[in-house]
């Protein structure tokens, strides 16, 4: 996709406030970076943790090309509020035991994983298992003064390319072994 689609997409996303207080929502924050990733590449996009903002977004962007999307959540209420969206190519996944998630997304070669799922402690545990599966992870809540409770701070310096969007209090990072994810943002 070109530069032209992601920058008409950031100002779409741009105008999303949370009408109290007059700015982004703490949980739309990784939409930019989201929608980089998902139009700079081809191939299946999975989705680890639901919500308001990523599920739907994701859903449109992969509706042109039916393009594979999986959508995975622990929480029942979360796929409860999107099994709406389920298609042929949108697929949900219900994955309520902590365990349920050591072998979810591994028969697969997947061009971006969006992460952003609960228990907190599986995003450094599923990141680096589906890591040679995997062109570009998507990772929210990446700021270091989360890195008591996620802990992905070592997995993530540890990818071959790396892009930091802090543009937002709540930060969001790519990392991938095999694309170069600052050209995204190379305006």
């Amino acid at each position: 996709m070109n530069k032209l689609k992601i920058i008409l997409a950031l100002m779409l996303f741009s105008t999303i406030k949370v009408k109290a207080t007059g700015q982004l929502s703490p949980w739309a924050t990784h939409l930019s970076p989201l929608v980089a990733a998902v139009v700079n590449t081809k191939g299946p996009v999975m989705e680890l943790g639901c919500g308001h903002y990523s599920t739907p977004i994701l859903h449109t962007l992969c509706f042109p090309s039916k393009r594979k999307l999986l959508s995975i959540e622990s929480n029942q209420k979360w796929i409860s509020s999107f099994i709406y969206l389920e298609s042929d190519w949108h697929k949900f996944l219900y994955v309520p035991q902590v365990s349920g998630w050591d072998s979810v997304g591994e028969n697969e070669r997947w061009a971006v994983v969006f992460v952003d799922h609960a228990p907190a402690g599986r995003r450094k545990i599923d990141i680096q298992r589906l890591r040679n599966n995997v062109d570009i992870f998507v990772v929210h809540d990446s700021e270091t003064i989360h890195d008591n409770i996620y802990d992905m701070e070592h997995i993530l310096s540890s990818f071959k390319y790396r892009y930091n969007y802090v543009i937002y209090k709540t930060q969001t990072t790519l990392v991938s072994d095999i694309i170069n994810v600052r050209e995204f943002f190379d305006i």
